[in-house]
């Protein structure tokens, strides 16, 4: 009887049994750290959002306390204005709106430009500056060097100014013409008082010493300066017994006489 072959059986390679426990020591590592991370930036959201609400309560606890108008101020009323700016600060000093109290100060007739800062720690700057006024307007308005119109409820010193007229749109225009013609005959010794554009277009000058002048609007400058040359020559002498001179001809004068 044949024996059975025996066969020696190898021992089988098996991993130390610490392996896994260091499997598991990883992955709770793992967890670890990520449940850390997480900790800290709740901490921080949390210290974040701490620090928000303190600046909120810190800008609410800043109000604006004073309004400071600087600038060289002759016509503007300052304690109007400053009664007007106060009354327009909403908020803190960090949330005032600022644009808000330039238009209020934009509104009065005789603010030209408003510049407005805020001034650490409590109060807002605001520096004006005023129109100028070159002359009148009619009989309740003044005109700027600009040429905007505007109507002041109060004026200092304006009454000497010249008086222009005429449609409002034109009044930059007036004011150049104004300007052109007053520097042309102030070389022989005339000043022009008042300046009126007609619907026709054509210009009536008041001359000092109550002389009026007509002229048409060709060839406006060219026929003063004409009559320059003529008033040297031979009205001189007779301008205080001249009232009007019309140039509105083509090649000659008009004089109207002062009747004795």
């Amino acid at each position: 009887m044949s024996q059975a072959t025996r066969r020696p059986i190898a021992a089988t390679s098996r991993k130390p049994a610490a392996a896994p426990a260091a499997d598991g020591t990883v992955v709770r590592g793992r967890w670890l750290g990520r449940l850390l991370a997480l900790a800290s930036l709740l901490s921080l959201g949390v210290v974040v959002a701490g620090s928000v609400t303190m600046v909120r309560d810190w800008q609410r606890a800043t109000p604006i306390r004073h309004v400071d108008i600087g600038g060289h101020l002759d016509q503007v009323q300052k304690p109007e204005l400053q009664a007007a700016l106060e009354r327009t600060v909403r908020g803190s000093f960090f949330s005032a709106n600022l644009r808000d109290m330039q238009a209020v100060a934009l509104r009065f007739p005789w603010v030209a430009t408003a510049q407005v800062s805020r001034q650490w720690p409590d109060g807002v700057r605001v520096v004006i500056e005023e129109k100028q006024a070159v002359a009148r307007w009619s009989n309740d308005g003044l005109v700027s060097r600009d040429g905007e119109v505007f109507r002041p409820r109060l004026a200092h010193g304006t009454e000497r100014l010249p008086v222009l007229s005429g449609p409002r749109a034109q009044a930059r225009y007036v004011l150049q013409q104004y300007q052109a013609m007053d520097g042309l005959l102030r070389r022989i010794g005339l000043r022009v008082e008042g300046l009126q554009l007609t619907e026709r277009m054509s210009w009536v000058l008041s001359l000092e010493g109550g002389v009026r002048v007509l002229v048409d609007a060709q060839d406006t400058l060219a026929k003063l300066e004409r009559f320059t040359v003529l008033y040297d020559r031979q009205l001189a002498s007779d301008v205080g017994s001249i009232a009007s001179i019309d140039l509105r001809y083509r090649n000659g004068v008009a004089i109207g006489w002062r009747h004795s």
